[in-house]
């Protein structure tokens, strides 16, 4: 080959390199829509966005962005975030407390009591002024957007977080002005050393990218023919806006979906980066959804609702036996409207039928960043946004069978929320853990046949509660059924799951066996008699365990211990 040709090859190979790691960068960033604040930008597609938690404390966020996985975080090691904030330039009116758009309607309440006589932020600058250890490095200047960009004010500064390499955040923002809001893109990403104080060129020219795309999203007026089928169920205003929340939720992320149950809006996901299992993801969503349905009946018999069903049929006092004789230590209660003559409740004590969120994550990653889970969980519900939250692949990591487990335990915690939160209640205590995780893996220990639920016992808990049986290391009754959460969810805690399990599936099916009492099969009524009507934990406690002495928790004993050792304690009968 002459000189000549060889510098002619050269040169095509230099271009045929630049054309195409142009290419590949091209293919590794997309247009991020955040619908909720009116803003699309560029972002890495190994940048995930992650849905908002429901409810949490996301005021002004509307959208938060992570890699994927390890390989794309600082050193392998240390994640970041893209985050995107809003802030409302109108102040609400007097008496009033400004929520942000999307909030879920049963955390409206909650939240403005919450924020009640606290100053709202209407511009990125005061909110950060608020902020601990921040380092102000670039205050705010003013930018020119570049090929049809939105114009911003750029901010550089730091944060002593003690996350990362040398514990300090280096955070850029794009701060937009909008007619009737401020919209900040911000990137957070861990120092890997305080000199220079800089990201290395990796990062930065990725931050660079971001921070300068930022493009003016506007509203779509196109209805969505799709939405009509899959919306069909949310029937009612209350469903509406419950559903309208949980599609915001999500609006503009890859790899998440949507759609009605009678009782849920079911949110699913699959990984972005496999369009194809999106057909998958969805068929296990509705799976999973058609048997919480089935499941919700099921705690409908055992936890009936009243006609309207929005609520639960709150018993009368007179059957509830601390009221009909009171014990020293006890207060009778208030008389109810009813006994003084009302036809019915006020208006504003009426409940409102929930429209509960399930939401199922396909990939345990999703799962864990959107909870913040610790490894091993995967399923929890939230009371804070009355959102069950599953992982689909719950079978996989812990064996057949283990995501319907989940799906049912934690949705009993949901419907058991609702439940024992009665317009009515004197009170909304909280449910013992003996109580609600008990019964929590009670349901979870149903299955669905062919011919309706079936009860077929928790081998999850099997081994504990015969080896507690026969060693006798289990709590003493009379303990555990007063014990608060500290205690419960302590480093024995999965002993004392399967101890509260055992105690319910005694208290349930060991009617027949030969140590049974019928004082025992009043426990749990009157326990869910007390709490609905005064919702006193403690008091619920005391009458339903009224007037038992020491040798009478020791024959409660020895009842739970025969019983637990007995061939019907894992047969289903």
């Amino acid at each position: 080959m002459t000189r000549l040709s060889r510098v002619g090859a050269a040169f095509a190979a230099l271009v045929f390199s630049l054309v195409s790691g142009a290419s590949a960068s091209a293919q590794n960033w997309r247009s991020e829509a955040v619908v909720e604040a009116s803003l699309q930008f560029d972002a890495p597609d190994r940048l995930e966005r992650l849905p908002m938690q429901l409810g949490e404390s996301a005021i002004y966020q509307r959208a938060r962005l992570r890699p994927k996985d390890d390989a794309d975080f600082v050193r392998a090691q240390y994640y970041w975030y893209c985050d995107v904030y809003s802030f409302s330039k109108k102040d609400a009116a007097e008496g009033e407390v400004a929520l942000p758009e999307g909030v879920p309607p049963e955390m409206a309440e909650q939240l403005k009591k919450l924020l009640m006589g606290r100053k709202m932020h209407h511009s990125f600058r005061d909110w950060l002024a608020e902020q601990d250890k921040v380092t102000i490095v670039k205050e705010g200047k003013p930018t020119r957007g570049k090929n049809g960009k939105l114009d911003y004010w750029h901010w550089v500064y730091t944060v002593e977080s003690g996350f990362g390499p040398c514990g300090v955040v280096y955070c850029e923002a794009a701060v937009y002005d909008f007619e009737d809001r401020e919209v900040a893109l911000v990137i957070e990403m861990p120092l890997e050393s305080k000199k220079p104080g800089k990201p290395k060129s990796k990062w930065s020219t990725i931050i660079n990218r971001v921070i300068r795309s930022g493009e003016k999203l506007e509203a779509s007026e196109d209805g969505d023919e799709a939405d009509k089928k899959r919306d069909k169920y949310a029937d009612t205003p209350e469903k509406q806006a419950a559903l309208a929340a949980a599609k915001a939720n999500i609006a503009g992320l890859q790899g998440w979906d949507y759609f009605t149950q009678p009782n849920y809006v079911v949110i699913y996901s699959w990984d972005f980066t496999k369009p194809s299992e999106r057909f998958k993801a969805k068929k296990e969503a509705e799976f999973y959804a058609e048997r919480i349905e089935k499941m919700r009946a099921l705690y409908m018999e055992y936890y009936p609702l009243d006609a309207t069903g929005t609520k639960a049929i709150m018993p009368d006092p007179k059957s509830i036996p601390t009221l009909g004789g009171p014990i020293t230590g006890v207060s009778a209660a208030k008389p109810t409207s009813e006994e003084e003559g009302d036809e019915e409740p006020a208006a504003e004590k009426l409940g409102v039928q929930p429209y509960s969120v399930f939401r199922l994550c396909a990939t345990y990653e999703q799962f864990q960043k959107y909870g913040q889970s610790p490894p091993g969980v995967v399923g929890w519900y939230s009371p804070t946004s009355k959102e069950l939250v599953v992982f689909l692949g719950g079978d996989q990591m812990m064996g057949s069978g283990a995501t319907e487990t989940v799906t049912y335990h934690e949705g009993w915690h949901q419907y058991a929320d609702f439940y024992f939160h009665h317009p009515d209640s004197k009170k909304h205590g909280v449910l013992h853990r003996w109580f609600d995780e008990g019964h929590g893996d009670f349901f979870g220990s149903f299955r669905w046949g062919m011919n309706g639920w079936k009860y077929v016992g928790s081998k999850m808990r099997y081994d504990d509660v015969k080896n507690m049986a026969r060693v006798g290391d289990y709590v003493p009754f009379k303990d555990i059924v007063n014990w608060d959460r500290r205690r419960f969810y302590s480093e024995r805690a999965p002993y004392y799951y399967a101890q509260a399990y055992s105690m319910i599936d005694f208290l349930r099916r060991a009617e027949k066996s030969r140590d049974w009492e019928p004082r025992y099969g009043e426990i749990l009524d009157d326990y869910r008699k007390v709490m609905l009507y005064e919702g006193d934990g403690k008091l619920s406690v005391d009458t339903a365990f009224r007037e038992f002495k020491d040798e009478d928790w020791k024959k409660l004993e020895e009842a739970w211990k025969a019983w637990v050792t007995s061939n019907h304690f894992m047969n289903g009968r």
